[in-house]
């Protein structure tokens, strides 16, 4: 069951869970938009068997509601991931809001239940795509990156609870993405497209990583900012 999967990276996914034969589940705001990518997903994979799901994770009360609906019928999730997320320009208040509503307290929502789903199960896999912003403060994007670190912080915290109960949980840190989300970011060297960010996605769930950036080398910059001294970070740091 993909959250967000009617466009970039999540939408990658569920093309390539059907291509390896997974029962899956796209979700998204868009009745029209969720019917278009189910429709191409089973003309990609003849024979595939693809849910859709309109959920817009804004509105808090229709989070589970949606969830239970597409798993009634795949008949069981195995893995869960949360790949909605939204990066305004502006943050005037309206712009917060929807940042933290989608990117923090949707992803709560969404990963609340599948923790409680899972824990129930004795098994499963939840993951979500957090980002290289969310490890240290930008100054170009703090709501964004607060965001993002909260949804880190949310992550680690399930990890350590179901652990014990036999239930993965990953934290994925892409880098550039040429998404609409990235806009003229996207042109930047270094960047990548959505399906070798799916393919690097999958392979590392599939390992069972618990934290991985995408593509790798973020890990090494990431690293890099983090042991920055304040003072220093304040100067040298990436908008």
């Amino acid at each position: 069951m993909i959250v967000g999967a009617t466009d970039g990276i999540g939408l990658a996914l569920a093309r390539r869970y059907v291509d390896e034969e997974w029962r899956v589940g796209v979700l998204g705001p868009d009745p029209a938009r969720v019917d278009a990518v189910a429709g191409d997903l089973r003309t990609h994979a003849p024979g595939a068997t693809v849910v859709g799901g309109v959920l817009d994770v804004r509105r808090a009360e229709r989070v589970v509601p949606a969830l239970e609906d597409v798993l009634a019928e795949l008949g069981q999730v195995d893995l869960l991931i949360y790949s909605a997320g939204v990066l305004e320009e502006d943050e005037s208040p309206a712009a917060v809001r929807r940042m933290v509503k989608v990117n923090l307290l949707g992803a709560i929502g969404v990963l609340s239940w599948g923790a409680g789903y899972f824990a129930a199960a004795g098994t499963g896999h939840l993951a979500a795509l957090g980002s290289v912003a969310g490890d240290r403060g930008r100054a170009a994007q703090p709501v964004y990156a607060a965001t993002k670190a909260g949804l880190h912080a949310y992550l680690e915290g399930l990890r350590n609870r179901l652990h014990p109960l036999g239930v993965r949980v990953t934290t994925i840190k892409p880098g550039w993405v040429r998404t609409k989300m990235l806009g003229t970011a996207g042109r930047f060297p270094g960047a990548i497209d959505p399906d070798r960010a799916a393919e690097i996605i999958e392979r590392n769930l599939r390992r069972g990583c618990e934290v991985f950036y995408v593509p790798w080398r973020w890990s090494l910059i990431s690293l890099t900012l983090r042991l920055l001294p304040r003072p220093l970070y304040k100067r040298l740091a990436p908008p």
